[in-house]
C-alpha cells in the first residue's frame, strides 16, 4: 500500500495511506493497557488542567511522519501490511511513553489487536480525508502504575517542566485505572468513548 504524509499548520507531518479511491486514511494507534491485577480495568489518563468528568481515554494519538522517515522511508513508497504495523507498533509506543509516561520495557506482552475503528475526518480540510485507529493492548503491573503516577505527579507540580518540555509531553496530567463499572461519565465524549465502548463490547 501506498504510504504518504500531510504537513498541517501546526508544522506536523501525519501519515497516511491510500484507499482505492487514492483518499488518505491517516493512520492512528490507541493502547489499552490491562492490569496484571485485575484484567478488567485499562490504564486512562487525564486532559492536562480540565475537569475530572468527561476528560479521561485510553494513550492515543496520531501516527507521525517522523516514525517512518527516521527509517529512510519517502513519501510515495509501497509497503507491505507486515511492514505498516511494525512502523505503528513505533507509533504507538510513543504515543505510551508521551501520554502516559510508561517506557516499552515497562509493560508486557505488547501486541496488535485485530480491532480497527474509523471515521470520516471532515475537519482536515481534506476532501475524502478518514483516519483509522488500529487497536494496540500490554500489561502493566500496579507497581508500575505507581511509578507513572509519581512521575506525572512531578511534570504537573513542577510548573518549570510545562514550559520546557515539548507540548506533546505535556498534554496529560494524571493516570489511573479505569473499567466500566467505574462509570462512562469519565470517559472522553465522542470517538474516543466509542472506540473504548468496542475495546470492551
Amino acid at each position: 500500500m501506498e504510504i504518504g504524509y500531510h504537513e498541517f499548520p501546526s508544522g506536523k507531518r501525519y501519515a497516511y495511506v491510500k484507499d482505492d479511491d487514492g483518499s488518505p486514511i491517516f493512520l492512528r494507534n490507541i493502547v489499552f493497557l490491562k492490569n496484571t491485577a485485575n484484567p478488567k480495568e485499562v490504564a486512562i489518563v487525564h486532559e492536562w488542567g480540565m475537569e475530572n468528568e468527561g476528560r479521561w481515554e485510553p494513550p492515543k494519538g496520531q501516527m507521525e511522519w517522523k516514525e517512518l522517515a527516521d527509517k529512510g522511508i519517502r513519501k510515495g513508497d509501497t509497503l507491505s501490511e507486515a511492514e505498516l504495523y511494525k512502523y505503528m507498533a513505533r507509533g504507538a509506543l510513543r504515543e505510551m511513553l508521551e501520554e502516559s509516561n510508561l517506557i516499552a520495557s515497562e509493560v508486557t506482552g505488547f501486541r496488535r489487536l485485530p480491532i480497527v475503528y474509523t471515521q470520516a475526518w471532515n475537519d482536515s480540510g481534506i476532501q475524502g480525508a478518514q483516519f483509522l485507529y488500529q487497536y494496540w493492548t500490554a500489561n502493566l503491573k500496579p507497581e508500575r502504575m505507581l511509578e507513572a503516577q509519581g512521575r506525572m505527579n512531578e511534570l504537573v507540580t513542577n510548573s518549570d517542566w510545562k514550559g520546557i518540555l515539548p507540548s506533546d509531553v505535556t498534554e496529560k496530567d494524571k493516570i489511573r485505572w479505569w473499567k466500566p463499572s467505574d462509570g462512562w461519565k469519565y470517559i472522553r465524549g465522542g470517538f474516543s468513548k466509542k472506540m473504548t465502548q468496542l475495546f470492551y463490547k
